[in-house]
């Protein structure tokens, strides 16, 4: 993209990322509007049942499970650009569980934003201490 340089774009995604992960510890509806599309999906299995949520169901649930939120914990293990799309994995902790996080993101107007998300909670005995 005209005069964007990779760093430029590293750090613009590391923003993503943060608001994505404070605002979801904190169930801040702001903070997670900015980093997700409108018409994102969110997906996993949550013990063994397939759960497709909407940007809004998602937000709700982040809200939900704020109260009981411990420290912002996440740590980025693969991240790749090509073009205006980008593929990051997060390991990340929310309601006292260790997830595997996928995140597409695209670059859409010049702002990069998560179009998907799909989701891998670790068993109790295989997440970090």
């Amino acid at each position: 993209m005209g005069g964007q340089t990779n760093e430029a774009d590293i750090a613009a995604l590391m923003d993503v990322v943060r608001d994505y992960c404070e605002g979801m510890v904190a169930g801040d509806e702001k903070r997670l509007s900015r980093a997700f599309h409108p018409r994102a999906c969110i997906v996993g299995n949550d013990q063994g049942e397939l759960e497709w949520q909407t940007l809004e169901e998602f937000i709700h649930e982040c809200q939900e499970a704020a109260q009981d939120a411990g420290p912002v914990v996440w740590q980025l293990e693969d991240l790749s650009i090509v073009g205006d799309t980008a593929a990051i994995r997060l390991g990340d902790q929310f309601a006292g569980e260790w997830f595997s996080d996928d995140l597409s993101l695209l670059r859409i107007d010049g702002t990069w934003c998560i179009v998907h998300k799909t989701w891998y909670v670790h068993p109790a005995s295989a997440q970090p201490h």
